[in-house]
């Protein structure tokens, strides 16, 4: 299902948010981005999202 450039927007400002404070590296930034994209796909909540990405980048939530 193709998403709305609005969902889009949506969704990359929740995964500004769940990366916040979090130093990451240029190059982790694509796969992490796709990792998150996936978790909202699943139906994750904002908790959800943070800690996803928090479990992925292997830092404590």
């Amino acid at each position: 299902m193709k998403r709305t450039k609005k969902q889009q927007a949506i969704d990359a400002a929740r995964i500004q948010r769940a990366v916040t404070g979090i130093l990451i590296p240029m190059s982790a930034i694509p796969p992490l981005y796709k990792h998150a994209e996936q978790l909202i796909a699943g139906g994750a909540d904002d908790t959800a999202l943070r800690a996803g990405v928090c479990k992925f980048m292997g830092v404590e939530a």
